[in-house]
């Protein structure tokens, strides 16, 4: 990314040595900058910003385009963190928003003030904000409020920009996260303990392919927290930009803990009233994996199934089931540390995962049921994971290094099929990358000893628009799952399986 104003190396020195705080005085001091900037309703502003205020760039108008009329509406609460030159906390402002404001650099501060009082416009603007210092304390920035909404721009780049002494601290602060835990995840930590967000409030994040990126999703799903990508721009360095949105999943549906059910799909279809209900066992007696083969229950397996459709036209196929099991080995990674060599997705529906002794076998999988009554149609997901690794063959969590609670699993994993599935007001549904897609069916397939269609061997390449299979050199892609088959080694024997 291109930034305006971005100063160079200054010398070989460590940062922030003296020499480095005379020539931050010395920018302080300097003229402002006249900086133009114009609003999606054709406003156009002169903004004179200090040398070392953040001026309105790409991200900025990436973080606007986001914010549609339900979060700009007339008299919502809202906080926007780290406020720079005030033109989003402006926007905000001249949509009838009640606004606070916060920066940890005073000369923004002032900027954003002096900015709303040109136009008539009031707002709270406090000096500080998300830290693990003074100024990380949450009364003097954000307060004991909670917003309807809330928005960052968060600092993207790396920290080690600092070790050549490219940046003052000021500068720093705009545009670096150097903060031990995260700035992003000390945001989410933050409103899953119940703070800044009401409780249908919505939170919006940039963040760059260069930083946290997409790995913030399964952070956020740690903290029992949904969070999707809403708006993204690519520069021709290629870096990704993207806003994500946050929010307390299905607010107001149950998640149900049973000892023994027949089937969680079942439960969900007969029996769930809302959106994103849960049901999870114990253990099924009749658990079902794909066509209906029986589904072994394994001790301490999260076995679950949410309602994510209800209505006269409700559809699901093989695309949704990959995009549940890409998001569940993301958030197996994330939380054990795991590389992708070690949780793989089998196409299309299995989730496989790598003991302590080295041996591939699968872990989990993806069911989508339909109940369809008359013009009333309702689609269950059914997800099983094992997180205790068994002696037939059976691989779970735990080989990974990872013990988490069943409570804390089935809330990680409810965040993620709402970010999946949920329909937020003000939110656009989830949009599939595609090609992030393909890289996991890919690294996946490459994981397994051999691939095979119809008894030969073949390579995966990638999948189409469907979620359909795709082979390198094969006229047309692969929908059905019995015409493949994939093999493994296992103490030594290359073993076959479906």
């Amino acid at each position: 990314m291109k930034l305006k104003g971005f100063h160079t190396v200054m010398g070989a020195d460590e940062p922030f040595q003296a020499t480095h705080a005379d020539r931050e005085v010395n920018r302080i001091a300097s003229a402002p900058e006249l900086v133009q900037w114009t609003s999606p309703s054709g406003v156009r502003l002169d903004l004179h910003l200090p040398a070392t205020v953040y001026p309105p760039r790409e991200d900025t108008n990436l973080l606007i385009s986001a914010l549609g009329p339900h979060h700009l509406r007339q008299g919502s609460s809202w906080l926007e963190i780290g406020c720079g030159s005030g033109v989003v906390s402006w926007w905000a402002a001249t949509n009838g928003c009640r606004v606070t404001a916060c920066d940890i650099n005073p000369l923004a501060v002032a900027t954003t003030r002096g900015l709303l009082a040109q136009h008539g416009l009031s707002a709270r603007v406090h000096e500080g904000g998300p830290g693990p210092a003074v100024d990380g304390g949450l009364d003097q920035w954000g307060g004991e409020q909670l917003y309807d909404t809330v928005v960052w721009n968060t600092p993207y780049l790396s920290s080690n920009v600092l070790e050549a002494g490219a940046l003052g601290p000021m500068e720093e602060a705009a545009l670096t996260d150097t903060d031990d835990q995260g700035l992003v995840p000390r945001l989410l930590e933050l409103i899953a303990t119940g703070r800044l967000l009401n409780e249908r409030g919505t939170a919006f994040v940039t963040v760059s392919s260069r930083g946290i990126g997409l790995d913030a999703q399964a952070v956020a799903w740690r903290h029992g927290l949904a969070m999707r990508s809403v708006a993204s721009t690519e520069f021709g360095d290629g870096e990704t930009l993207q806003v994500l949105a946050i929010w307390r999943p299905y607010v107001g549906s149950p998640l149900v803990s049973l000892p023994s059910t027949t089937s969680t799909n079942d439960e969900v279809l007969q029996h769930a009233t809302r959106p994103g209900a849960s049901v999870r066992a114990g253990h099924q007696s009749a658990g079902r994996g794909r066509r209906g083969r029986h589904w072994e229950t394994t001790p301490g397996a999260l076995l679950a199934s949410w309602l994510v459709g209800s209505g006269p036209s409700v559809e699901h196929g093989t695309l949704d089931q990959l995009r549940v099991g890409e998001g569940l080995i993301r958030l197996v990674r994330s939380w054990s540390g795991s590389g992708i060599d070690d949780v793989v997705l089998k196409w299309p529906n299995d989730v496989w995962l790598r003991s302590s002794s080295g041996i591939l076998a699968k872990g989990g999988g993806v069911l989508f049921e339909a109940l369809s009554r008359g013009d009333r149609h309702r689609v269950a997901l059914g997800i099983g994971l094992n997180t205790r690794t068994q002696d037939d063959g059976w691989c779970g969590v735990d080989g990974l290094g990872l013990d988490v609670p069943l409570d804390d699993l089935h809330q990680a994993v409810h965040a993620m099929v709402a970010s999946l599935f949920e329909r937020v007001e003000g939110l656009p549904k989830h949009d599939t990358d595609l090609d992030h897609l393909c890289a996991a069916v890919v690294a996946g397939a490459s994981a397994f000893k051999g691939v095979f269609y119809r008894n030969k061997a073949v390579r995966v390449v990638g999948v189409d628009a469907d979620g359909f299979l795709l082979l390198q050199d094969h006229p047309s892609s692969v929908s059905n799952p019995d015409d493949m088959t994939w093999s493994v080694v296992q103490d030594g024997v290359e073993d076959v399986i479906t």
